[in-house]
């Protein structure tokens, strides 16, 4: 048996804009992005976290972005990955960016 799929880098980061916009979230979180990888592993749905908030809904001004914390996760891990945007993270890597984002999600 040879394990789970590698995950692409950039599936994750785009999985977690979709959970942040579903939960009508202006900004993308730590915790949106442990989702991301949750939903691309099969271990979680979207519609496990609840209700989708509807796009009409008026969102907080001044955002569509992500938390900085994250942005700074997101930037040395895409460095690390040799700034290809299709690398793919073996378990090892994955279970690391994991522990990232649980020490800034507080988690």
């Amino acid at each position: 048996m040879d394990g789970p799929e590698p995950l692409r880098f950039t599936d994750i980061l785009t999985t977690a804009s979709a959970v942040a916009n579903y939960m009508g979230q202006a900004d993308v979180s730590a915790n949106h992005v442990l989702h991301a990888i949750a939903i691309l592993r099969g271990e979680e749905s979207m519609e496990s976290l609840g209700r989708p908030v509807s796009p009409l809904v008026p969102r907080p001004p001044g955002g569509g972005g992500s938390d900085p914390l994250v942005r700074e996760v997101a930037r040395r891990w895409f460095d690390r990955l040799g700034g290809e945007v299709s690398a793919e993270l073996d378990e090892a890597q994955l279970a690391e960016l994991q522990r990232d984002l649980a020490a800034i999600a507080g988690e």
